[in-house]
């Protein structure tokens, strides 16, 4: 499978790694720039017995061959900025080509 073009990955986004509870509140890593990535925004729902239930506003694209920043998979809490929006991380998917090698991460944001 070939990697993602990089003219399907115009934006760049600021990523800070939630590091977990300290006890005197959570600490995330320093920013780090990612580039050569896409945004997609929109709302995604999921319907239970109580009713709509907002899971998610965007997803991060992130080819493991074109993009830029990243040494490992995002951490669920962690932040992303993005046009002065900030959405927290709250799953990725990781997919996988030919090989256990992860071709690219879709991660869902809220």
């Amino acid at each position: 499978m070939k990697p993602i073009p990089r003219r399907m990955l115009p934006n760049e986004v600021t990523y800070k790694e939630y590091l977990g509870d300290t006890g005197e509140g959570i600490s995330f890593s320093s920013p780090i720039t990612l580039k050569n990535v896409k945004i997609e925004e929109y709302r995604k729902f999921a319907y239970t017995s109580n009713g709509r239930e907002q899971i998610g506003n965007a997803t991060l694209f992130y080819d493991c061959t074109n993009s830029i920043g990243l040494t490992s998979e995002p951490i669920p809490e962690s932040k992303i900025i993005f046009n002065d929006k900030e959405y927290t991380v709250v799953d990725t998917d990781v997919l996988r080509a030919n090989s256990d090698d992860p071709h690219h991460y879709e991660v869902l944001l809220k």
